[in-house]
């Protein structure tokens, strides 16, 4: 969990007593490093079920005493775990809000990540074409399923709020989830609406990681299918959609890519159909915690492909100039630095 400082420490912190730059580096780096640890040893997978002693902790993870000791204190400190006496257990917070069971399958990815971040500086200095990393790394083998992991926990922690308050003018028919990889949208959306049929449009490794979904999700699985398209290189589908879904897709792409993609969707879609793009902003109003996280991600999707958290009037903008209009934007209450934009098409 977040470094929680009280009072007069965040007082200090604000009047730069207690030196900000520590925390913001070497000290959230350390707890970065502290937790994926914690996801290779599947500690969080062992206490799932209930309290473990120390040495019944020490066995399931194979690890030293010392080692495994100095984690605990790290991660009960920072609110992740519980001791009582010799009993270690999950917090009622972690129990809640944490992905016990995907974590261990996203440490890959966090941990390529990071060791791509120390070539940050050139790609400030060079801005080069497709980031420091590229799509092309998530595309197959270890990372790229590990990548989906992570997709698929951040979309179950936002699908239920934008479902809900995604509106429309009459009940959609046809829906495309562009990138829709773990295809959790069309699912709910599916359920929300029984004469809505959904496409989940992505890259193999994607559409595998919908098929997960599918045999889970027997009940609308029917009316859903799967698509095999790199929307970048290639066409959308052939058939008119009167919804179109982009979930945390633009910010991974540059402007021109942005545009190109605007494009396709207005030429694949009917007259009056929606279309509504999750993603960061940075422009929004809010508060400084949720702009740091539109902005901290987007500086991630800078590095990452070459994208950015884009301005909300220039999104706007783009939709227009393709034939969308009563653009709006909406910020989810649950997920602080998440919103989504809605329009509709002439």
């Amino acid at each position: 969990m977040p470094l929680k400082p009280n009072l007069i420490e965040r007082l200090l912190i604000n009047a730069g007593i207690i030196p900000g730059v520590l925390l913001d580096t070497g000290i959230s780096m350390f707890q970065a490093s502290a937790l994926l640890t914690a996801g290779d040893i599947r500690l969080f997978n062992h206490l799932k079920n209930g309290s473990l002693t120390f040495d019944q902790v020490r066995e399931k993870t194979n690890s030293s005493s010392q080692g495994l000791q100095v984690l605990l204190t790290c991660l009960i400190n920072l609110g992740y775990i519980n001791k009582n006496g010799n009993d270690y257990s999950l917090t009622k917070a972690m129990k809640r809000t944490f992905p016990i069971d995907l974590f261990p399958q996203m440490v890959p990815f966090f941990r390529g990540m990071s060791v791509r971040l120390n070539d940050s500086t050139i790609a400030v200095r060079t801005n080069p074409p497709g980031g420091i990393v590229g799509w092309d790394s998530v595309k197959s083998g270890e990372i790229g399923q590990s990548y989906q992991a992570a997709m698929r926990w951040l979309g179950s922690s936002t699908v239920k709020e934008v479902v809900t308050r995604v509106k429309f003018s009459s009940s959609p028919k046809r829906m495309l989830d562009i990138g829709g990889s773990h295809g959790l949208y069309c699912v709910e959306f599916c359920r929300k609406y029984p004469s809505l049929k959904a496409t989940v449009l992505d890259w193999p490794i994607g559409l595998e990681n919908a098929k997960i979904t599918l045999r889970e999700e027997k009940d609308v699985a029917e009316r859903i299918d799967l698509y095999e398209c790199d929307f970048e290189k290639e066409n959308l589908p052939a058939e008119k959609y009167d919804f179109v879904f982009l979930g945390n897709i633009i910010h991974g792409l540059n402007e021109e890519a942005n545009q190109v993609l605007y494009k396709k969707i207005a030429d694949g879609t009917l007259p009056n159909a929606t279309i509504v793009i999750l993603d960061q902003y940075s422009n929004v109003k809010g508060s400084a915690f949720q702009k740091g996280i539109a902005s901290l991600i987007g500086w991630n999707l800078f590095l990452f492909a070459g994208g950015r958290a884009y301005d909300f009037d220039v999104i706007k903008k783009w939709l227009e100039n393709y034939g969308f209009h009563s653009v709006s934007l909406t910020h989810l209450k649950r997920s602080p630095g998440f919103s989504f934009i809605t329009a509709q098409k002439n």
